[in-house]
């Protein structure tokens, strides 16, 4: 009876101590996380604009944001759908990377994130955000940059690195020997692509036009960020240097030779993350202009459509 009795009593007291082992929560699955970097933090032939003078070097351990203003990304599933997106947003903190967390509410499957950054709004992409115009509002003198993959989401593969990297080149001239009077630019570039997908696909020809007020006689230097030319040389920029004080009313190229100098026209090669260096050289004498681009680190003399 003693036996019976000591049992009765145990049964309860067993249950109970089995029922606190039981979990009552599954904990989350860790979330994808994706680190962001900058890629192109100075263009591949940045060393040779610094040697001439003409460029500084970015220092490669700045905060993201130094390189990076903007971010806007989106993520897809398989069938195209979108998990996640975030709006055009400015970069507030110091941190020398940034990261995007997705909710722990999504299943485990393959995804893709694009990132774009430094647009000011969300004007220039598409429905998508597949593709952007880099020549439309908020892109077209920015330095655009873009990243895009696919990750297999699973448990043990959570944490990715995404580099973004730069969509444009720089067309950097510089003129020597321009008259005093002269005081002003205007510039067009033809056949230079204008759109660009998220798998960096260009395509999409324009033409861009800009023009330059110079601050101080015969220290005249322009930079101007674009899409790639299509092939060596599919690119034709043309310059046209203008005493503005002497012309007024411009519209397209005034004709007084006296206020207006022009050179002739040269084929360019712009390229992704690269810097195109053009050098115009205005021989008084001569009334003409000797005109070298920057070709490995050497200054060629260009001759109508060649180079010496």
């Amino acid at each position: 009876m003693n036996k019976q009795f000591s049992v009765k009593l145990l049964l309860p007291v067993l249950v109970l101590l089995l029922g606190s082992c039981i979990r009552d929560h599954i904990q989350d699955c860790p979330p994808l996380r994706v680190t962001l970097t900058v890629k192109d933090k100075n263009y591949f032939n940045i060393d040779d604009a610094v040697k001439l003078g003409l460029a500084e070097r970015k220092d490669e351990n700045l905060p993201f944001r130094e390189y990076v203003q903007t971010l806007y990304y989106r993520v897809t599933d398989e069938a195209g759908r979108i998990v996640a997106e975030q709006k055009t947003m400015p970069v507030t903190n110091d941190a020398m990377t940034e990261e995007i967390v997705l909710p722990v509410s999504l299943p485990y499957g393959r995804y893709t994130v694009s990132v774009w950054g430094n647009l000011q709004s969300d004007e220039p992409l598409d429905e998508g955000a597949s593709q952007a115009d880099l020549e439309a509002v908020g892109a077209a003198r920015n330095d655009i940059y873009l990243a895009s993959a696919t990750f297999d989401y699973q448990y043990g593969a959570e944490l990715y690195t995404l580099g973004l990297e730069r969509t444009k080149g720089n067309l950097l001239i510089k003129a020597e020997g321009i008259p005093d009077n002269i005081n002003f630019s205007m510039k067009t570039i033809d056949d230079i692509f204008s759109t660009v997908t998220s798998d960096f696909e260009y395509s999409n020809l324009t033409q861009v036009s800009t023009e330059l007020e110079w601050e101080v006689r015969n220290e005249i230097q322009s930079e101007t960020l674009l899409c790639p030319s299509p092939g060596y040389e599919g690119s034709t920029l043309s310059v046209t240097f203008v005493d503005h004080d002497a012309v007024s009313g411009i519209a397209g190229r005034a004709t007084e030779t006296a206020s207006v100098l022009t050179p002739e026209d040269v084929n360019i090669t712009m390229g992704r993350n690269e810097i195109t260096i053009l050098k115009y050289v205005y021989d008084a004498q001569q009334e003409n202009f000797k005109i070298y681009v920057r070709v490995n680190d050497n200054w060629e003399q260009w001759h109508g459509m060649e180079l010496d």
